[in-house]
This record gives C-alpha cells, sequence and structure tokens, in this order.
C-alpha cells in the first residue's frame, strides 16, 4: 500500500523530533493519565452516596475533571518542547503542515478554542439533570469505567510510540475522551460544543 501524501507530510514532520523531547512528552502525557486515574477512582467511589439532587452537579464536575487532565498543554507536545524554546518555531513540522499554534486559523488553534467552549459549556451548564437518577447513575459509572481503561490504554502504549504513534495515539485518546464525557446528561449546548471539538480533531494531526 502506497502511503499518501499527506501521511508523507506527517512522517517527515515527527522525523525530526529527537529523544528526549519524546520522552518528556510521554511523561508529562502518562502524569496526566496518572492524576485522572487517582480523581476517576475517587469520584467511582463517591457516586453511589451522591443525592438525586446533586447528581448534575456531580456529572459537571466529573467532565471538567476529565478535560482538565487531557493532553491538550504545550508539555505534553515533543513539538513544542522541541522547537518553542524561543517561541520562533524554527523547524516545527508541526508548524509546517498545521500552521503555527498561535496563529488564529491553525489546526490547533482551532482546536484548543473548541475545546475551551467545550469547557465552558459544562461549567456554566446549571440547568437539570437530563435523565432519571438511576440512568444517570448507570451512565456516569459507565463514563468512569470506560475513560479509566482508556487512560491506562494510553500508559500501555506510550513506552512503545515513537514521535509519529505518538501524535496519533494523542489524537485518537482526546476523541475517545471527548466522546465519554457525560454529556447526555448536560444541556444540548454541551453536546454540540463536543461534536465541535470532534470535527476539530480531524485536523489536529
Amino acid at each position: 500500500m502506497h502511503m499518501t501524501d499527506r501521511a508523507k507530510e506527517l512522517e517527515m514532520a515527527a522525523k525530526d523530533i529527537d529523544p528526549s523531547s519524546l520522552q518528556a512528552a510521554k511523561v508529562a502525557i502518562d502524569m496526566n493519565c496518572r492524576e485522572y486515574l487517582r480523581w476517576a477512582d475517587l469520584f467511582s467511589c463517591r457516586l453511589g452516596t451522591v443525592k438525586p439532587e446533586e447528581l448534575h452537579k456531580f456529572t459537571r464536575a466529573l467532565a471538567l475533571t476529565l478535560l482538565g487532565h487531557l493532553p491538550t498543554r504545550p508539555g505534553t507536545c515533543p513539538f513544542c518542547i522541541q522547537y518553542d524554546r524561543d517561541r520562533a518555531c524554527t523547524g516545527c513540522g508541526y508548524a509546517a503542515t498545521h500552521g503555527r499554534c498561535d496563529a488564529e486559523d491553525s489546526a490547533f488553534s482551532l482546536f484548543i478554542e473548541a475545546f475551551q467552549e467545550l469547557g465552558r459549556s459544562v461549567y456554566q451548564d446549571t440547568g437539570k439533570l437530563c435523565s432519571s437518577p438511576h440512568d444517570a447513575r448507570m451512565h456516569l459509572n459507565l463514563s468512569i469505567k470506560v475513560s479509566r481503561d482508556q487512560a491506562m490504554r494510553l500508559q500501555e502504549d506510550l513506552p512503545f510510540a515513537g514521535a509519529l504513534q505518538l501524535m496519533e495515539l494523542k489524537a485518537a485518546y482526546l476523541d475517545a475522551m471527548i466522546c465519554l464525557l457525560p454529556g447526555l446528561l448536560l444541556g444540548e449546548e454541551v453536546q454540540e460544543k463536543c461534536l465541535l471539538v470532534r470535527r476539530m480533531l480531524l485536523n489536529y494531526w
């Protein structure tokens, strides 16, 4: 099978990442996963004792915690670690293929803007729980369980990933975790923002 032109571009973009930059990104991503797993365990233990009238607040807290531990910061990106020391981004393969991250129309800027809007929508969702308490508990339990599985799977894959594979893993992980947000229990705006983030992720890598 022949590589597409885009696949070749991405391979070339990642080939100059040095081992130290790659390892630093992996350590930061692993730390995010570890922290999320710790919080997810706390949410799992707490869920059974949450009063029905507090489930909406619990849902928002879980969603914000999940979003807050996703690898979206520069320290989790091998390109930023390697090329952002002088803010010039000279030689950065990501900038060459996706636009500089600080450009308004770059792939990362479009993604992070949608991501931040999603967080704002979750934080400002002050409506009622869009589900019965019983269904909400089942949905929340599943969200916690599967998101934990995703975080642990990413941790297992990190040691074996080169720079190209790491970016692919990050994009897939971000998409999977956004899908696992308990958005169905929140308002319609949150659900719409989730879809927008997922569309922006198509060009993230």
